[in-house]
C-alpha cells in the first residue's frame, strides 16, 4: 500500500483503505477502483490524498500504534460529543460514556504497540477539521505520555484531555475561528479565552478528573511562561498541557487551515525543534523527535540524486533517514545503515 496525492490519482488505480467522514459514514469504500467521476469526487472533499493498492507497494506494510477503524471510532465519538454539546451547551452522558469507553481503546492499543512509531497519515476532510484533529492530538499525546512513562491512569486523563481540549470553541463565534487573515488584537484576546471556556464548562457540567481539566486549560501555555491563558512556565504547567502544547502544534500545522497551507511533517518538527526550551517542553521535544515518522511509510520521497521512491521503513532515533523502496529498479537504500547512501538526503516530500 502506498499514499498517492489526489493530483497523482489516475484511472484503474485502487483505494487501499475506507475514506470516512467524521461522523462515520464511508465517503468512499476500501478496493474502489478509481475512474474521472470519483477522482474528481475525492478532490471536492478536501482530501489531500489516498492509499492505494498496487503491485509495487504490494509488500509496504504500514503499522500504525491506533488502527485505522479505532480512529474512525474515535473521530465519530467526539463528532457526537461536540455536536449536541454545541446544540444544547449542556452535558452530553452519551457521548462522555463512548468517549470514556474510547479513551480505553487507545491506551490498550498505544501500550500494546509501544514498539511502533507514530505514522498517523489517516485521511481527514477539511470541514471535519475539529474532530479529526481532537483525535489526532489525543493519540499522538496518548503515544508521547507513554513514552514518557505516564501511569495508565495519568494516560486515560491525558487522551480524554486531548478529545476535549478545544471544547472551548464552541463559545467562540464560528466566524472567528475561520477567518483566513491574521486576528485583530480584540479578535485574538477573544480567541486566547477559549481554554478557560472550555476548563469552566467541563467543571460545571461534568466530572472529569482536574488532571483532564487542568491540561484542557494549559495547552496553550509556553515553556517559557509566554503562553496564554495564565502565563504558566516550565514545571508549573502540568505534564499533560506541556504534552499537549507539542501535539496541538504538530496536528494543526501539517493540516491545511482558512489561514495558512499544510505544513510537511518534516518542516514542522524542525519548527518544534528549533523552539525547544521557548515554546515547548525540551523533554516531550526530544521524545517526539524520536516518535514521529516525518516521512510516512508508504510515501513517495525524491532523494538528493534525484531518484524517487516509496519510503517502506522508519528507524526510531534517525527519523530523517528511513528505508526507500526505489521506484525505478524496486532496490531497497537504508538511508540510516547503507555506507553506500551516506551522502544521499530526502529532498523533498511527495504530496
Amino acid at each position: 500500500m502506498r499514499y498517492v496525492p489526489v493530483n497523482q490519482l489516475r484511472r484503474g488505480m485502487v483505494l487501499g483503505r475506507d475514506i470516512t467522514a467524521a461522523a462515520g459514514q464511508v465517503l468512499l469504500p476500501r478496493n474502489t477502483e478509481f475512474n474521472e467521476e470519483n477522482i474528481a469526487y475525492v478532490a471536492f472533499l478536501g482530501v489531500p490524498g489516498v492509499h492505494v493498492d498496487d503491485e509495487f507497494s504490494r509488500d509496504v506494510e504500514i503499522r500504525e500504534v491506533v488502527k485505522p477503524e479505532l480512529l474512525t471510532g474515535t473521530v465519530r465519538t467526539i463528532h457526537e460529543f461536540y455536536d449536541l454539546t454545541g446544540d444544547k451547551k449542556t452535558a452530553n452522558a452519551p457521548a462522555e460514556k463512548k468517549m470514556l469507553k474510547g479513551v480505553e481503546s487507545i491506551v490498550d492499543s498505544i501500550l500494546s504497540e509501544d514498539s511502533v512509531m507514530y505514522n498517523m497519515s489517516e485521511l481527514k476532510t477539511y470541514d471535519d477539521y475539529t474532530y479529526f484533529h481532537s483525535a489526532n492530538v489525543a493519540i499522538l499525546s496518548g503515544i508521547l505520555g507513554s513514552r514518557l512513562g505516564l501511569s495508565r491512569e495519568s494516560l486515560k486523563n491525558l487522551i480524554m484531555a486531548g478529545f476535549l481540549h478545544d471544547v472551548g470553541k464552541l463559545f467562540i463565534d464560528p466566524q472567528l475561528l475561520n477567518i483566513p487573515r491574521r486576528l485583530t488584537e480584540s479578535e485574538r484576546i477573544r480567541m486566547m479565552d477559549h481554554p478557560r471556556k472550555g476548563y469552566e464548562f467541563l467543571k460545571e457540567h461534568y466530572d472529569f478528573p482536574e488532571e483532564v481539566l487542568e491540561t484542557v486549560f494549559s495547552h496553550h501555555e509556553w515553556f517559557n511562561g509566554s503562553g496564554y491563558p495564565r502565563g504558566k512556565a516550565g514545571e508549573d504547567i502540568p505534564i499533560g498541557g506541556r504534552i499537549m502544547k507539542v501535539a496541538d502544534v504538530y496536528d494543526a500545522m501539517t493540516t491545511k487551515r482558512p489561514y495558512h497551507p499544510a505544513f510537511l511533517p518534516s518542516e514542522v518538527m524542525e519548527y518544534i525543534m528549533a523552539r525547544s526550551g521557548l515554546e515547548f517542553d525540551p523533554q516531550v521535544v526530544d521524545i517526539m523527535s524520536q516518535e514521529i515518522c516525518v516521512y510516512p511509510v508508504g510515501c513517495e520521497v525524491e532523494l538528493s540524486n534525484k531518484r524517487r521512491g516509496i519510503v517502506v521503513e522508519n528507524h526510531r532515533g534517525s527519523i530523517l533517514r528511513p528505508t526507500v523502496k526505489m521506484l525505478d529498479n524496486d532496490e531497497e537504500i537504508n538511508l540510516t545503515e547503507d555506507k553506500s547512501a551516506f551522502r544521499l538526503t530526502i529532498t523533498r516530500l511527495m504530496v
